[in-house]
Parts: structure tokens; sequence; C-alpha cells
């Protein structure tokens, strides 16, 4: 990259922050200036051998599609 497109980027980004117009990071990652807006979940009380039961399940999950993809890729 030479040096005069080198100037020319940097004046560039100096004309975009002098812009009172612009509002910055809008289109990037959804927006900067916005709040996080997540649902929170309101989880009932669970007993720990139904979560026991869920971390099970979805180690057998894991490992079975872990195998799927080792022989589609192999």
């Amino acid at each position: 990259m030479g040096i005069s497109s080198m100037n020319a980027t940097v004046g560039n980004n100096r004309s975009l922050l002098n812009n009172g117009k612009r509002v910055p990071f809008t289109k990037m990652n959804r927006g900067s200036r916005k709040e996080l807006s997540y649902k929170p979940y309101v989880m009932p009380m669970v007993s720990p051998h139904i979560l026991r039961r869920i971390r099970i399940k979805i180690r057998r999950e894991n490992r079975r599609y872990l195998i799927k993809q080792i022989n589609i890729g192999g």
C-alpha cells in the first residue's frame, strides 16, 4: 500500500469523524448503541436427578454427532 493511499484513507476517516450527522457503528454488530434485548427466561426449579439425565442425554447426542462427523469426513 502506497503512502498516498494511506493518506487518503486517513483523510476519509477524519472526514467521517467530523461529520456530526453520522451515527457510528450502526451496521456493524447490529449497532453498538443498542441495548441488549435478550429475553430473560424464568426457569422452574428442577431436581438434580433431572439435570443429570439432561447432561447424560446431551453427552450422548454430542458423541453421536462427533462419530457422524468423523465417518462423513473420513
